[in-house]
């Protein structure tokens, strides 16, 4: 009754089996949800930025139109400046955090093709 193979014994399937669909798919089927993440990332870095530099000339620098027409004073307002500067860092991050969840998706998809080789 004994048995070499102790996972035969307990009952637990092969880990070494093929999965053909990963076997047979090139790099860029396998990864085409994380670059389709890589993609919406940049998309929100770049939408981020082009929305900074909205803000920071529509909230940071204010002008106040005089009483007369050619009289305008033009300000700096640290609210506005706050609000570019938190915009800008958020996107940052956003955009830092769906790279990393992209490449750790690559790297363990890479992993699982190489242990089941």
């Amino acid at each position: 009754m004994e048995s070499n193979n102790i996972n035969e014994t307990l009952g637990i399937e092969n880990s070494e089996k093929k999965i053909t669909d990963n076997k047979e798919l090139n790099s860029d089927e396998l990864f085409r949800d994380e670059n389709r993440l890589k993609g919406v990332a940049d998309f929100v870095l770049i939408a981020g930025i082009i929305s900074a530099v909205i803000l920071f000339f529509t909230t940071a620098i204010v002008t106040i139109k005089g009483e007369y027409s050619f009289q305008n004073e033009t300000l700096f307002s640290w609210a506005g400046f706050v609000t570019v500067i938190t915009t800008l860092l958020f996107t940052i991050g956003v955009w830092a955090f769906l790279r990393v969840i992209s490449n750790i998706s690559i790297t363990l998809k890479d992993i699982k093709k190489l242990k089941t080789m």
